[in-house]
Order: structure tokens, then C-alpha cells, then sequence
């Protein structure tokens, strides 16, 4: 069942999802001794890397891979001289210590983890999807590795989905990190009102002017004067400004574009 709009949720994978991606603090593991169920437990990682489990007490797995967690508990159980020949498995059941967050415009948003790769066109497909709201431009934040050295800042990487083939753009097959937080932007809109046939708000293209607004209005009505056309703009610390606009004149997001009639 998914989150409610507006609401974060914390997802977790089948064990199935995760083959052998390294383990740190928090993950929960299934380990299970073939043949030996008294053995066999469902146990979490503690803040130190520690994984404790029956007769042979905390190991230290912290970075270590399920298959390098199965050969420590199998030699474990072997030098306690429990088990001659022990086969072991180890699950990744929550895999909480390595996740990426996915925010903004996508039907999911929450928390997901990381599978051993994920990039983030297939964090996008995980959380569900863009919704109709959903911008071209999705941001990658990623978070500076050293703590320490306070001069080295966050990165925000621009990612244009639908144009994965142009040189400029940053591919959308970008490998997440752990702690990489995507963020979908919601549609820039322009609006237009007055002697237009289509009168409302329409997302932004690229090189948007008043002639191509005017059009994705539906064109302008029989009583339209093409030299009364003004923009309504927001512009900072001046508030909203109203500007004379001919055909060719750019329009930005968030103007509102008003076609007055003819005097005559």
C-alpha cells in the first residue's frame, strides 16, 4: 500500500531483490544453517557493524557482502567445533544502510534502498513513475562525502529526461550513491488571458515567445488587438510588473500574458 500524497515512506525490498550487496547499521539479515533451525535467525546489525547471532555471538560485518557474512558465520560455527561442515545463507532482508531518496513529482516518494546498482532512471520506475505534473528537469543532490572539510559543498547534478542523447545534458543512467536524494521539479507554466480562444496556463518549451504562446492559446479572437498585448511579470524585490509585449518578446515561467481587445 503506498504513502499518502505528501508522505515519505521507508520501503524495503524481498530478500529476493537483494543478491550480494555489502551490509552496514540497520540492515536486518536472515541467516539460516541448512539442516540446523535452532541456529537459523532473522537479526539486525547494530550501530557498530555487529551482527550477533547464536553460540558463536557478534561478528563484525559492517561493509562486508552476504556471501563473505555466510563463509564468517560457517567458519565461526566451525571453530566452536559446533558443526563440522556447516552450510550457511545469508539474506538481506531491509536493506536500511544504503538508501537514496526520491522527492517532488514521482507517485511514490520516499526512501528506497539500493539493490547492489541502481541508477536514476530505475529509481524513478521504482517510486511509480513521474506524475502529469512532473517537469523535464529532475535534480540529483548529492551529498559531499567529508563532513570534515567544510569547503567542499553538496553537488546538484541537472538531469533533462527526453534528451539522454544530447551531448550537454547529463544521461540519466547516472549510478546513485548512498544518500543521494533526487528531486523531481513540478512543471513550469506560463499563463494567457483575455482574446484567446484557449485561455489558461500551459507548460513552458523551450524559446517560449509571445507569438507561441498566443498559438497554445488557441490563437486570438476576432476582437484581439495584436498591439495590446501585455505581460504580467514577477520580478525581484519589485514585485509584479506589467510590460508592453510584441510577438517576438521571450516569455519566462510564471507570466501571465494578457491579449486585450481592439479599441475599435
Amino acid at each position: 500500500m503506498s504513502a499518502p500524497p505528501g508522505v515519505l515512506s521507508t520501503l524495503a525490498l524481498p530478500s529476493s531483490a537483494v543478491t550480494n550487496t555489502r551490509v552496514g547499521s540497520g540492515d536486518v539479515l536472515r541467516v539460516t544453517v541448512f539442516g540446523q533451525p535452532d541456529l537459523s535467525a532473522e537479526v539486525g546489525v547494530n550501530d557498530k557493524g555487529i551482527l550477533t547471532l547464536p553460540l558463536i555471538g557478534g561478528i563484525e560485518v559492517n561493509g562486508l557482502t552476504t556471501s563473505e557474512i555466510s563463509a564468517k558465520v560457517a567458519d565461526g560455527l566451525r571453530k566452536g567445533q559446533y558443526l563440522k561442515n556447516p552450510e550457511v545463507s545469508v539474506e538481506v532482508v531491509q536493506l536500511r544502510s544504503q538508501m537514496v531518496s526520491v522527492l517532488g513529482e514521482v507517485s511514490r516518494p520516499g526512501r528506497y534502498p539500493i539493490p547492489g546498482h541502481l541508477s536514476v532512471l530505475e529509481l524513478l520506475a521504482t517510486a511509480g513513475g513521474l506524475t502529469p505534473q512532473a517537469d523535464q528537469t529532475v535534480t540529483l543532490l548529492r551529498r559531499k562525502t567529508d563532513k570534515s572539510n567544510s569547503g567542499e559543498s553538496d553537488t546538484r547534478i541537472p538531469i533533462m529526461l527526453g534528451e539522454t542523447g544530447a551531448t550537454e545534458r547529463t544521461p540519466l543512467d547516472v549510478e546513485l550513491n548512498v544518500g543521494d536524494v533526487v528531486y523531481v521539479n513540478k512543471k513550469k507554466v506560463f499563463y494567457i488571458h483575455g482574446e484567446v480562444n484557449r485561455p489558461g496556463s500551459y507548460p513552458m518549451e523551450q524559446d517560449m515567445n509571445v507569438m507561441r504562446a498566443i498559438a497554445l492559446g488557441g490563437g486570438m479572437t476576432q476582437r484581439a488587438s495584436q498591439r495590446r498585448i501585455y505581460i504580467n511579470r514577477e520580478v525581484p524585490e519589485k514585485g509584479v510588473q506589467e510590460m508592453k509585449a510584441k510577438l517576438a518578446d521571450p516569455v519566462l515561467p510564471g507570466d501571465v500574458v494578457y491579449v486585450n481587445e481592439s479599441l475599435f
